[in-house]
This record gives structure tokens, C-alpha cells and sequence, in this order.
């Protein structure tokens, strides 16, 4: 044990945890480090009875932390906190290997988690409504719910699993976190950590391939499932939740909007629409994929967009500044470039084309940005969401056009707004059919927002005061008074 009388964490070598204990396994798989495309460290294929091991204990650890007191458990997580920011650089340097990402993205990765670690801690319980009549009293509590299961993505791997078990904790609920397997390692550490403070099975991580999922969400005694990921799959765990009527968070994905009005400063704004589409590779839900430019500033804006594109850095998670890493998997991959062949192939304009014998020298899952130069509207381009580095700009003439525009998909996740007359801005805001509206700024997650979605783009809340009784039943007590 080290000073603080914790265990010291090995940082190459990766397990399931399962009531408090690392668990191995007969089979195992390996990320990709993007960036060489070379094997990164085995980790254990969790088995169906590792599933019945981990949801056991889970039951059992929840019959006794949910009759924990709000303050027991924010005191723990507190305590996880500073475990935490202790191991801070090592996780950095595991999202860098098996993300790709820019160290400095990674960084801002974990600096999120710490803020999101902050909010839980000052957070307060939440409490619903109590009524005194004449004759009896009514009080509406809200209460844990059970075991709970969070799915999670490959493309902000701490981000995301920590947005999930630490408001289900809190509650009083126990979870278990499947991360995603193209990014395993990270979310196997942190797990690891918070077994140091958590009593066993509170928190417990199961890694494995494409049958883990189903086994979690079909089991009887896992009460919650919270999904972030696609929609196609989404709509099949919401099916087969439905079987045994579980409690769902979806959080899927979106064809998000950027509009800039005629009043926008063309220097301020272009730089956020940037930064809005091509953050993180553009492997982030709530990034800018449609970019729509009133008719009066289209070419002063178009041009600004692409001269700060190009000023982005393109190559190793080493680079200082705004770069953009490779995408995560070969997959991904793969389906970017059907998006960049489609737009060719249909001879669409490009304001940006990428120099495809740029990336010829990295071995990585490396592409340059681009941008399509107002494609129709019904294009692939404009109609389905990439996930990668490719964005379609487009003209329009008056406001109600563009937010009907904008509001013709089937998602809804977010959308950004730039311009300069607050009514207007607040107006198009209010008209879009989105769980999130950023003004003037790129979009950005915060502990203290509501992130949701419209629409396919998700069911319930995740963050904010509402995140966490995603994580709780509610019960209404009646008290009848004696007469």
C-alpha cells in the first residue's frame, strides 16, 4: 500500500472488477491504438457466468447502499475524487493510446470529469413535495431504483461512463459499467480506483464482445440501462427492455445544425463553427454536421470557415494547440470515407478537399477535414450523420426557411445559433426541435445543463439537477391522522 493507504494502480496490465476483485478470463481482446494502428493491452472477455457474478453483486451491494445516507455517499465520492486526480496523468496518457486523442483533448477530458465530480459533491439531495391536510399528510420522496447498467461509446470514454454510475451511485443505486471495447482501458482503471473507496459491488465494470450488451439489458435483475451510442441500437435496446418494463436513458446520436445569421460577425463566428464541427475529429454527438449560412454573407463566410480549418493541425496526440487526431477505429473509418466517395463521385463542390497522399505517410486512421460547398439538400452529406471530419455548408434566404431546414430530420439533438440581435438569436433558438441550443459559442457539455434529446436523438436527461433522478423511482407516502 502506498502513504494514503491505497493500493498502487498497474497501469498495463487491465481486468473486469467484479465485487471489489479483479477478474480474468479464459478469452481476451485488445484495443487499437489509432494513431499505429498497432495491438494495445489484452483484456478480459467477460463471461455469462462473470455476468451472473457481477448482477448478483450488485443486488447484494445495493440492498445496503441504498439505506446510506445522501451524506455518506457524497463524503465517498468525494474521497474518489481526490483517488481521481491522483492517477490523472496515467489516464491521460491511456486516452491519448487508445482514443488518439490530442493530449490537450484528453486533458480537457479529465478536467471535465473533475468538474463533474465537483457538481456531484456540492450537489443536493434531491427532495419532491410534502402536503399537510386536515386529515392526512402526503410526501412524494424519490428512491433508488436497483441495479443499473451503463453502455458506453468509444469517442469520450471517462467522460461519458462517469456521467452514468457516478449520479446512479449517488442515488443509492449500484452499476455496472460495460465499456465500449475499442476503448476499454481508461474506464477499467477508474473502476478500479473507485473500488478503493466504494464498498464491493457498488461500482463493478465488465469488458466483452458483442454478447455482453444483450445479456446485460435482457437480465431480470438489472433494473436501469443507460445507452449512449446509435440510434439503430438504441431501438433495440429499448425493445428489449420493454420486456421487463426497465428504466432507459438514451442518448444516441444527431444531425446537428449550425446556423449563422445575416448580423453574424463573419470573424467571430467562423472560428466557433469550426471548432463546433471538427472538435475531437468531429467524433463528438453533439458536433456541428450541417452548416447553414444566410445567402447575404455565404461566400465572406464560407472562405473565413476555410481558412480556419486549414490552420488545424492534422497528425501525432503529441501536437500542441487545436489538432485533430485520427479517428478511433477502422470501422469508423471505413464509413467516413463513404461520405467523402459519395460527394465525389455525385461531383459535389468542395470549398476544402482533403489531400488524400497527405495522410499516405501516417499510418494511422488519419483524415484531413472537409467541406462540401452547398450539396443538395437531400444528399447523404446533409440527410446522415459521419461522425468524422466532412461537413456540408448551406445557403438560405430567410429565417423560417432555415429553421424548418434545420428542423427536417429525424434527430434532434442540439444545434448552435450565431448572430448579433438577441431577439432574433433567442427566436430561432425557441424554434428548433433540439435538447440543446448553444448561442454564439461551439457546443459543450456542463455538469450543470440537461443533456437530452428530441425526437430519435434520445429518451430522458443525463447531467443537471434532472440527471440524477434518471437513477430513482419515485413514492408517495400517505399519512392518515387519527381522529
Amino acid at each position: 500500500m502506498d502513504s494514503n493507504g491505497q493500493v498502487p494502480i498497474k497501469f498495463d496490465s487491465f481486468a473486469n472488477i467484479i465485487n471489489g476483485q479483479v477478474a480474468g478470463s479464459a478469452h481476451s481482446y485488445y484495443g487499437i491504438d489509432p494513431v499505429t494502428k498497432e495491438k494495445l493491452w489484452d483484456v478480459p472477455v467477460a463471461t455469462a457466468e462473470d455476468v451472473e457474478n457481477a448482477v448478483a453483486s450488485a443486488n447484494t451491494a445495493f440492498s445496503r447502499w441504498r439505506h446510506t445516507t445522501w451524506q455518506f455517499r457524497t463524503e465517498q465520492i468525494s474521497q474518489f475524487k481526490a483517488v481521481f486526480q491522483s492517477y490523472q496523468d496515467q489516464l491521460v496518457d491511456l486516452l491519448v493510446r487508445e482514443a488518439g486523442k490530442p493530449r490537450m483533448v484528453a486533458m480537457g477530458e479529465i478536467q471535465t470529469c473533475v468538474q463533474l465530480l465537483d457538481w456531484h459533491i456540492k450537489l443536493k439531495e434531491p427532495r419532491g413535495e410534502s402536503y399537510d391536510f386536515p386529515d392526512k399528510t402526503i410526501e412524494n420522496k424519490f428512491v433508488p431504483l436497483g441495479v443499473a447498467v451503463a453502455i458506453c461509446p468509444w469517442n469520450f470514454p471517462l467522460l461519458i461512463s462517469t456521467g452514468k454510475w457516478l449520479p446512479a451511485i449517488q442515488m443509492g443505486n449500484s452499476v455496472i459499467v460495460k465499456p465500449s471495447p475499442f476503448t476499454p482501458y481508461a474506464t477499467l482503471k477508474v473502476v478500479e480506483l473507485a473500488n478503493q473507496i466504494f464498498p464491493p459491488g457498488v461500482v463493478q465494470v465488465l469488458g466483452g464482445d458483442d454478447s455482453l450488451g444483450p445479456t446485460l439489458v435482457e437480465h431480470p435483475r438489472v433494473h436501469k440501462i443507460s445507452f449512449t451510442g446509435s440510434i439503430a441500437t438504441g431501438k433495440k435496446i429499448l425493445a428489449v427492455a420493454a420486456k421487463t418494463v426497465k428504466r432507459v436513458t438514451l442518448e444516441l446520436g444527431g444531425n446537428d445544425a449550425s446556423i449563422v445569421l445575416p448580423d453574424a460577425n463573419i470573424g467571430k463566428a467562423a472560428p466557433m463553427v469550426a471548432i463546433g464541427a471538427f472538435f475531437n475529429t468531429s467524433q463528438v454527438c453533439i458536433a456541428a454536421k450541417r452548416i447553414y449560412v444566410h445567402s447575404s454573407i455565404y461566400r465572406p463566410f464560407l472562405d473565413a470557415l476555410v481558412n480556419v480549418t486549414r490552420s488545424f493541425k492534422l497528425g501525432t496526440t503529441e501536437n500542441e494547440g487545436f489538432a485533430l487526431g485520427p479517428i478511433q477505429n477502422a470501422t469508423q473509418y471505413d464509413k467516413v470515407k463513404t461520405f467523402l466517395k459519395d460527394s465525389k463521385d455525385r461531383g459535389y463542390k468542395f470549398a476544402l478537399e482533403p489531400d488524400e497522399g497527405a495522410v499516405d505517410t501516417m499510418n494511422g486512421f488519419f483524415l484531413q477535414p472537409a467541406i462540401v460547398d452547398n450539396p443538395p439538400e437531400d444528399s447523404k452529406i446533409v440527410k446522415e450523420e459521419p461522425f468524422g471530419p466532412i461537413v456540408p455548408v448551406l445557403s438560405y434566404d430567410s429565417i423560417e426557411e432555415v429553421v424548418d431546414r434545420a428542423n427536417n430530420s429525424n434527430t434532434g439533438l442540439g444545434a448552435t445559433v450565431f448572430g448579433t440581435d438577441p431577439e432574433t438569436l433567442r427566436r430561432v433558438a425557441d424554434g428548433l426541435e433540439v435538447g440543446s441550443v448553444w448561442i454564439n459559442g461551439y457546443p459543450s457539455v456542463a455538469p450543470e445543463a440537461q443533456l437530452s434529446g428530441a425526437k430519435e436523438s434520445g429518451l430522458g436527461t443525463e447531467f443537471g439537477t434532472l440527471g440524477i433522478l434518471a437513477y430513482a423511482n419515485t413514492k408517495a407516502i400517505w399519512t392518515f391522522k387519527s381522529t
